[in-house]
């Protein structure tokens, strides 16, 4: 059953993400039941599930290109970063209405933030995914922050959207590939594994929330499959749909 509709965006949505749970043990405080969608038009917009009314509660517009993907700044944070083809993550400091942006240089399809909140991974269309710490030494963001890792050699992208993530141990960053495959990265290291079974470009990838399920993975592809790994230990496919 369709419970809300809202309109606005003049091209494609890119990406769609709830900012606030609204349970009692959500600890995001962007704000409860609030939604963003980010657009091919350049803008995000949020929005408000329990309003009735269809106009969004803020355009954020200063994007020059696609927003690839959005997300919250992580548990009692009251941010909300976004990532462009324009080669920019935005963080919107909602407290001081502050806007901190960061030039990778290079067109960025997805982010993720880790699970502790430090540090994020941005995937770009050069094939490499970048990773650098959200705070610098002072714990300040509104300074440019030093990449302290690159991930290149096992997995391919160039011309698709891949997503990439965290493991739930924040020991590993997954990405998606355009061979089809899974690949693990050692956020210590270099050197990845490649978990293959798809037939055709790998678009998305997550893991488990638990923490004691860190080598529990989800991945979907466009060849139609979703599957469903686990670590050499626990069985290398669980489930394939």
């Amino acid at each position: 059953q369709t419970v809300q509709k809202w309109w606005g965006h003049t091209a494609r949505i890119e990406y769609v993400a709830c900012l606030g749970g609204g349970g009692e043990n959500n600890n995001n405080i962007v704000g409860e039941e609030v939604y963003a969608s980010a657009s091919y038009d350049a803008t995000v917009r949020l929005w408000d599930a329990r309003s009735k009314s269809k106009e969004p509660l803020m355009i954020l517009d200063d994007a020059k290109d696609s927003v690839s993907c959005i997300s919250s700044g992580g548990k009692g944070v009251a941010q909300i970063i976004t990532t462009s083809v324009d080669g920019k993550i935005r963080t919107y400091d909602l407290r001081t209405g502050q806007l901190i942006t960061e030039d990778i240089s290079h067109p960025i399809t997805s982010f993720a933030l880790s699970n502790d909140g430090r540090s994020i991974a941005a995937s770009c269309l050069d094939g490499i995914i970048r990773l650098f710490d959200k705070y610098n030494s002072n714990h300040r963001i509104d300074v440019r922050k030093k990449v302290f890792q690159k991930f290149h050699s096992y997995h391919k992208s160039g011309n698709y959207k891949l997503e990439c993530a965290f493991s739930s141990n924040d020991e590993y960053v997954l990405s998606g590939s355009e061979c089809g495959a899974v690949v693990v990265y050692p956020v210590q290291g270099s050197r990845g594994r490649l978990l293959q079974r798809h037939t055709a470009p790998t678009c998305s990838v997550t893991c488990c929330p638990q923490s004691s399920r860190p080598w529990l993975i989800a991945s979907a592809s466009y060849d139609g499959s979703a599957i469903v790994w686990a670590s050499q230990e626990e069985g290398d496919v669980c489930m394939k749909v």
